[in-house]
């Protein structure tokens, strides 16, 4: 059996579940309830310890790290590749993979905590508040969740932040005026890492993203997949998505000051 955990909104999440779509394998999604507490509980913390998705339970193996996660549902299971067949496109592909982890990620959480949902969490309790900061196991997460979300905009994580966010539809622009994909001429991998991130810049209102019409023919031929339309367009959460974009619409302007 092969179980998914991930609830609908979690940017790695959805990197996981295209990969999972895209090679046509059967899974079992078991969507937690972040609100309530489901990545806190004994259970969840046992198969995660970091208590963030997604998680895949394979025949008894846990796999944890959305590009952990989409590598081994390539290699595991018959079906399309998808990684590039090129050695020079599969290197771009793990570099793109490479760089969703460990630089457009910390930059979007700090963003999307920075311009909308600090907003809901400061409507908590000072004690329910103090135990949302206490549950997040990694001391320098923490310290970044603890930072946006009191601070908001003017929190030091931004500007950085801006600035990668940025480079990164820059670099997206450059990828696909060269080629239909962002590495190479057929859907990847790499294009299941970034399709989040430009799905919540979109969500924000567009941060970055206009006057690029390679990027937007880009976009269009990512939505038009039946991978996309079983995963973020079958759980959209329209009202949730309509505040969002309302409220980095009105950071737009501070924010294009940045980069």
């Amino acid at each position: 059996m092969l179980e998914l955990y991930y609830f609908p909104t979690a940017t790695c999440g959805l990197k996981a579940r295209l990969a999972a779509e895209e090679k046509g394998v059967d899974y079992v999604s078991l969507v937690l309830d972040r609100d309530a507490g489901a990545l806190n509980t004994p259970a969840y913390r046992a198969l995660n310890p970091q208590g963030v998705v997604p998680t895949l339970v394979h025949d008894g193996l846990v796999f944890v790290e959305s590009s952990i996660i989409m590598h081994y549902l390539d290699d595991a299971f018959s079906g399309p590749g998808l990684m590039p067949d090129a050695p020079g496109d599969r290197a771009g592909a793990r570099l793109w993979m490479k760089r969703a982890d460990e630089s457009y990620l910390p930059a979007l959480g700090a963003l999307t905590y920075a311009v909308f949902v600090r907003h809901k969490v400061l409507e908590k309790s000072p004690e329910d508040l103090q135990a949302y900061y206490d549950a997040i196991p990694d001391p320098e997460r923490r310290a970044r969740r603890i930072s946006v979300v009191e601070r908001g905009l003017d929190a030091p994580e931004v500007v950085p932040a801006a600035k990668r966010l940025a480079g990164m539809v820059a670099a997206i622009d450059d990828a696909v005026q060269r080629s239909d994909w962002l590495a190479g001429p057929r859907w990847s991998l790499a294009d299941a890492a970034i399709t989040p991130f430009v799905e919540r810049l979109h969500q924000l209102g567009g941060l970055w993203l206009a006057g690029r019409p390679a990027v937007d023919r880009w976009w269009a031929r990512i939505t038009a997949r039946p991978s996309y339309r079983a995963t973020a367009e079958a759980q959209r959460d329209r009202p949730r998505e309509a505040a969002m974009r309302e409220r980095g619409r009105a950071a737009l302007p501070r924010l294009s000051e940045i980069a």
